[in-house]
């Protein structure tokens, strides 16, 4: 049994390992990435001297950052080498314990840093988009769907909102309504409500300003979005295979 004073030491070498990001609690490391609160939460197993990394991503457009940390946009498992999900055990040493954040950092890094791509910020939700759960499950779609066009009002490109737009009205559109309206109502009146927020933008970035200096959120380092426009005019949340981003991680 491993004390809870190995534990920390062990949270502790993840926490050094990610120095953009900036201790939540003893398991959880985020930053503050414009709009969303993104990093690394190390999760126990129940029953298990084991725990298990997930990159997560938290929204801060909504009313308090209660609500905001209550639930997540998406939480995303790390892989090991055999494609597996990546299960360390507290009794593991150093070299171990080395491996499996050098495992996280290639399928994460590239969206802990002071300035993060766009284009990555797409490729963790495309990736995530792909899951057979994901893509049987509306609500968790519109998750994404929900964040897409939220960076697309932040960046504040015309076009590009317009593309999110026509995408998530396709995709939408092709939901059992019986998996969604027990949860936000009427597909179409929450897409409405969703455009709508592009007639009230200084509302949305007032709302974020406020919650970004709240509480524990405020302590937390910040970064922030790079793109450009030809980027913007590729990024896609569309029902493809994005299984070969996984496969170039491992070579």
């Amino acid at each position: 049994m491993v004390s809870t004073k190995e534990k920390k030491e062990i949270y502790k070498l993840w926490g050094e390992a990610f120095p953009c990001l900036t201790a939540f609690s003893p398991t959880a490391f985020y930053m503050t990435l414009d709009i969303a609160v993104i990093g690394i939460r190390l999760i126990p197993l129940i029953g298990r001297e084991e725990y298990r990394p997930h990159f997560m991503c938290y929204p801060l457009w909504r009313k308090n950052n209660k609500m905001n940390m209550n639930e997540s946009i998406f939480m995303q498992q790390i892989y090991d080498a055999k494609k597996m999900q990546l299960d360390i055990s507290y009794m593991a040493n150093q070299d171990a314990i080395k491996k499996a954040i050098d495992l996280t950092g290639k399928q994460i890094g590239t969206c802990v840093q002071e300035q993060v791509s766009v284009k990555d910020i797409f490729g963790i939700l495309k990736w995530y988009f792909s899951y057979t759960l994901v893509q049987s499950s509306p609500i968790l779609q519109s998750g994404l769907l929900e964040y897409e066009f939220m960076i697309a009002l932040y960046l504040n490109d015309p076009s590009f909102i317009d593309k999110v737009k026509t995408e998530i009205t396709k995709i939408s559109d092709s939901w059992d309504p019986k998996y969604f309206e027990w949860r936000y109502g009427k597909v179409e009146d929450w897409r409405q409500r969703l455009f709508d927020r592009k007639e009230n933008r200084d509302a949305f970035l007032q709302q974020i300003q406020k919650n970004i200096h709240d509480g524990k959120i405020a302590k937390l380092s910040r970064a922030h979005m790079t793109f450009s426009d030809r980027e913007l005019k590729h990024l896609s949340l569309s029902k493809r295979k994005y299984f070969h981003c996984i496969l170039n991680w491992f070579g």
